[in-house]
């Protein structure tokens, strides 16, 4: 009888130490704060100087303490973070989000990001051993806040949001804490790895780039020039050299050097990826950073296997600087690990609308696009909605549900835990998982299509040449009576030969690649009955160089069709938002393709909710 009652007591002991350890991202604030809140009092908003000592830096946050604090009770925190070239919020206005966490019981920090506001040191944009530690160090203050909330296994009880850069220090300080004290993320409109964002399919994406180093330096808006991109690099490595910017010199020198060679270097690439949670998810090691002039990271942070987490990813699929395809795969990452993962999207993102001159003025220059074509950079975004789900709504409850315990996300998310897809403003349908691939359709080889400066010239040529005597716009499928729904990641097989056959064989034994670089962008186009001109669904542009055959996934794309509608395969061999890094080799004018893509057209049976 005894042997039977301690052995009860120590089951029970093990299960109560079990359950104490297992810290999962959805436990309750049972710890007991490491500070108490000894009497009750009305919250403050203050200023705070964070020495980080692996670093040097100084890292400046704000501080928004609940409206009310009481004798004795336990509050979770919430951290923000601000966009690239942004710094911390520092007043909670009426109406504001910060203002409706602190009235309802949350600590908030606002973070001035490495580099940006008043915090010290140069921007190189989220390095796990500088931004890294500067943000376990902000956990690390923060630890003692009077009555923080903890979960049961004695961790601080603690989520983020924030959206571009302000996603991006959420992911880095998830996966390079040793503690991982961060379990409940909300990153909006975030990349998975900077290599794909800013060289996809070793492409460099030249606009966002010289868009990207102008957000990071007020002084750089004075030499930023359009109209002259190799004189804007010229002017930025002059002013690197003369000491005048906050940016890293890494983070120059990479984006300078890609615009002048047309190629990302071994060193930048490395360093990106370092950067990304893409290197944590594939768990490979850090490549090596070999600059001219910039110094690498230490590559301390190794990519150990990322914990579970509660995530609620929003990701639009207007952005053409993180596109869809990031959010999908953050998604796939992070529900692997076992969490709560959610993905939603939206109508807007990162939107650079330069559209040489004729922003809005598309329908009454309809007739002209027979004649010329002025491929724009992208048009305006929308909201931050899915359908009828307002996103912050949603962002609120998540942190309602996940580090209070005291309402279901659910109850708001109406889509559940399958996914949202936007199509337009307030119109969207839920998928249980993200299509890939579906109807495939033939590419028409019969004409070569032009490449370098005579691809130039082709991709300003009108709808008519295009259309007809290019094959540049190849019609692939009209949509037939009850309209149809694309949704999804086209998936392209590409093979692309020079004109004689030979060129691939000898560029294989070919050390300096000339008559070998073909690139082309391809997108996906919807016409409405009686229009003239194509429009780039979502303004995705996918690039695709080299001679070979290449299998690859295309920008997401998400739009409601109707009746008589047209899709077409839109092939260019310029476009503004790579205005520098087009093919530069003159011994390759035209080149043949063939193969095939495979459109994400919805069966219905795949929606769960048509209208959310």
């Amino acid at each position: 009888m005894k042997r039977h009652s301690c052995a009860r007591v120590l089951l029970a002991l093990v299960t109560v130490l079990a359950l104490a350890a297992c810290g999962s991202s959805s436990s309750s604030g049972s710890g007991a704060p490491r500070v108490a809140v000894t009497e009750s009092r009305d919250g403050t908003i203050y200023r705070q100087e964070i020495p980080v000592a692996k670093t040097g830096d100084t890292i400046i946050v704000q501080v928004f303490e609940p409206t009310h604090l009481e004798k004795g009770k336990r509050y979770p925190l919430v951290l923000q973070g601000h966009g690239y070239g942004g710094s911390r919020e520092t007043e909670a206005p009426d109406g504001s989000f910060i203002r409706r966490l602190i009235d309802a019981g949350y600590y908030v920090i606002s973070i001035d990001q490495r580099g940006f506001g008043q915090s010290t040191g140069t921007v190189r944009v989220m390095s796990p051993d500088y931004e890294g530690q500067d943000l376990i160090a902000v956990l690390d203050w923060a630890e003692n806040l009077p009555g923080l909330a903890r979960r049961g296994n004695g961790k601080m009880l603690v989520g983020s949001y924030g959206g571009s850069y302000g996603g991006m220090y959420q992911l880095l300080l998830y996966a390079a804490d040793p503690e991982h004290r961060l379990r409940v993320l909300a990153p909006d409109i975030t990349p998975h790895d900077l290599t794909y964002s800013l060289d996809p399919n070793d492409v460099v994406k030249s606009g966002w780039g010289l868009a990207l180093v102008a957000g990071g330096e007020a002084s750089v808006t004075q030499i930023l020039d359009p109209a002259n991109p190799l004189g804007t690099v010229q002017a930025l490595v002059q002013q690197v050299a003369e000491g005048g910017t906050r940016e890293d010199t890494a983070i120059i020198e990479i984006l300078a050097t890609a615009g002048v060679t047309n190629n990302f270097s071994a060193a930048g690439f490395n360093f990106m990826k370092y950067h990304s949670l893409a290197y944590f998810c594939e768990g490979q090691p850090a490549g090596a950073q070999n600059f001219v002039l910039a110094t690498p990271d230490p590559l301390e942070v190794a990519p150990e296997r990322l914990p579970a987490a509660d995530v609620l990813l929003t990701q639009g699929f207007r952005d053409t600087l993180f596109n869809f395809n990031d959010g999908l795969h953050n998604y796939e990452c992070l529900k692997a690990r076992g969490g709560d993962v959610r993905l939603l999207t939206h109508q807007t993102g990162h939107i650079l609308p330069v559209s040489l001159g004729t922003a809005g003025l598309e329908n009454p220059l309809d007739p002209f696009y027979a004649a010329l074509t002025l491929p724009g950079f992208q048009d305006a975004g929308g909201t931050r909605r899915c359908g009828s789900l307002d996103l912050d709504d949603v962002q609120f409850a998540w942190f309602e549900d996940k580090l209070q315990q005291r309402a279901s996300v659910d109850a708001v998310l109406s889509t559940g835990r399958n996914v949202c897809l936007s199509l337009a403003e307030d119109d969207a349908v839920a998928t249980r998982e993200v299509p890939r691939g579906g109807t495939r359709f033939a590419i028409d080889a019969g004409t070569p299509q032009l490449n370098s400066l005579l691809g130039v010239a082709g991709s300003l040529l009108g709808n008519g040449l295009r259309d007809s005597v290019l094959l540049a716009n190849q019609t692939l499928y009209t949509v037939p009576a009850g309209g149809a729904v694309l949704a999804g990641v086209p998936l392209l097989q590409l093979d692309l030969e020079g004109l004689s056959g030979l060129e691939q064989e000898n560029c294989a034994t070919t050390l300096v690649q000339l008559g070998c670089d073909p690139i082309l962008f391809l997108a996906i186009g919807h016409r409405p009955p009686g229009q003239e001109r194509w429009d780039i669904v979502d303004d995705q542009i996918t690039p695709v160089r080299g001679f070979g055959t290449h299998e690859l996934e295309m920008n997401g794309v998400a739009e409601r069709l109707g009746e008589g509608d047209e899709l077409a395969l839109l092939i260019y061999a310029f476009h503004a938002q790579f205005p520098i890094t087009w093919s530069r080799d003159l011994l390759v004018p035209a080149l043949k393709l063939s193969g095939s893509v495979e459109l994400p057209l919805l069966d219905p049976a795949t929606i769960v909710r048509d209208g959310v």
